[in-house]
């Protein structure tokens, strides 16, 4: 049992009554009548609540999704016994966040089932045990129980968000829709996958004739080829240190693997691509070869799953090495990785070179909307706002020396700060020209966009046959 704040507001009321009796007779005798009915009250209460009984708990799915608002409920029905009110504090682990606040009103038409819809935002895939669900339950207002919903808590997996990926995949396809416009054109034929064998007829290309054929049957046979329709597409994701980086809650791994799931889920469902998954980084590397149908998805959606952060610098030499061994037709690879200056970017040019000489290579490298803003505006105060400022200033024991020294040492601190934030961004920019030149796209996005954005990279290269 606990005691409410409205109890102890009444008994203060109550003494405050009995003790103007002093002065009036007739109020220290109401507060005496006021006393008994109180107590009263609070004897009732206590019954009331020793005999409630309720049942029920928390609905939630067994598999959240990651950087994703996950809707769940929890409520609860009186077996025995009435309330007037209730609210709820739910434990849950310090890396899901909550957007209500720590106590959840429980809302009822009935009286006798309560319920109470809350969200939760989760920042780190893995497998977390939820905490118990307390119920705080008051008759009359005087009191409040706790009842534990759940007490042995309960079991979830935070996966990379896959629940709306049918309705991102046709959002994004319908912007490019309205943007572009939906017309058909005829595309250079990419005939490489065998068919049939048929017989010579006029017009036909000399160099499908199979010989072999032709001497068995003699008559002249020529191979029949059609249009090349599973194409193979990897996301590589770069483990190491520099995609730790945190934007919105999430690290820019976690980014780049939701990213892969929603790309991966469009390849396979509605290009029907082969489509496979590669992680590497300072402790090795992991080769998912690519394929298609439904039980790749899940396979590719457990790889994501078990991604964990390797602290070091990923090998991007061992990276060629496996690519090489591995992806023996001409592919489309995402790249997700973090370039921060140009010197990095020389080290690795040479080894992005030879992976994008077999292949179509994207360089996925993210911006930061933090420098951009530094580099854009004007933090500095200004002569004009010093002055004015300078005004209340005076009248503390401040002097006008002190305030303009103080001033000029801001504003040559914040001056330095803009000026290296946009060399950051600079560098950014010629990060994505350097690839451009050298023929390996690059797509610069923030990591909130980054989803959308690798998606519609992916279907404008499918419509132009770049692979």
């Amino acid at each position: 049992m606990f005691i409410k704040k409205r109890f102890f507001i009444i008994l203060f009321a109550i003494a405050t009554i009995s003790a103007l009796g002093v002065m009036v007779d007739a109020l220290y005798g109401i507060a005496l009548v006021l006393l008994c009915l109180f107590v009263m009250a609070s004897a009732i209460d206590t019954v009331l609540l020793m005999l409630l009984h309720i049942d029920g708990g928390r609905d939630i799915a067994s598999k959240l999704d990651l950087g994703e608002e996950n809707v769940y409920s929890i409520s609860f029905k009186i077996r025995k016994g009435w309330i007037m009110s209730a609210y709820v504090i739910d434990e849950i682990p310090s890396e899901f966040h909550q957007k209500e606040n720590e106590k959840i009103k429980m809302e009822s038409e009935d009286r006798i089932t309560f319920n109470s819809q809350l969200s939760i935002f989760n920042c780190k895939r893995g497998h977390f045990l939820l905490g118990r669900s307390l119920v705080y339950a008051s008759c009359l207002g005087l009191l409040e129980r706790r009842i534990i919903l759940q007490p042995e808590g309960q079991e979830v997996d935070v996966y990379p968000a896959f629940s709306r990926l049918r309705e991102k995949d046709e959002l994004v396809r319908s912007r490019q829709t309205i943007s572009t416009g939906n017309h058909k054109r005829q595309l250079p034929a990419n005939k490489t996958e065998f068919r049939d064998i048929r017989e010579y007829v006029t017009g036909d290309d000399i160099r499908t004739i199979n010989w072999k054929a032709t001497a068995r049957t003699g008559h002249t046979m020529v191979n029949e080829y059609e249009d090349e329709r599973s194409q193979h597409v990897i996301n590589v994701i770069d483990c190491g240190t520099a995609m730790q980086r945190t934007f919105n809650s999430l690290s820019l791994q976690d980014h780049a693997i939701n990213a892969s799931l929603l790309v991966s889920y469009s390849a396979l469902e509605r290009e029907s691509d082969c489509v496979g998954v590669c992680s590497y980084g300072p402790k090795g590397i992991s080769f998912l070869p690519p394929r298609a149908g439904k039980p790749q998805f899940n396979s590719i959606m457990q790889q994501l799953y078990a991604l964990d952060t390797e602290y070091g610098e990923s090998d991007i030499e061992q990276l060629c090495l496996v690519i090489d061994r591995n992806v023996k037709r001409r592919s489309l690879i995402f790249l997700y990785t973090e370039i921060p200056t140009i010197s990095v970017l020389e080290r690795q040019l040479q080894f992005f070179k030879r992976i994008s000489s077999r292949n179509c290579l994207v360089i996925v490298n993210c911006l930061d909307r933090e420098l951009e803003d530094m580099a854009e505006s004007r933090k500095g105060l200004d002569e004009s706002r010093f002055t004015q400022l300078d005004e209340p200033k005076r009248r503390t024991s401040f002097s006008l020396m002190n305030l303009r020294t103080k001033y000029i040492g801001r504003t040559h601190s914040l001056c330095v700060e803009s000026t290296l934030a946009k060399d950051m961004v600079n560098q950014k920019q010629l990060i994505a020209d350097t690839l451009q030149q050298n023929g390996i796209y690059c797509l610069s996005i923030h990591p909130e966009a980054l989803s959308f954005g690798i998606l519609s990279k992916y279907i404008e290269l499918k419509a132009k046959r770049a692979w």
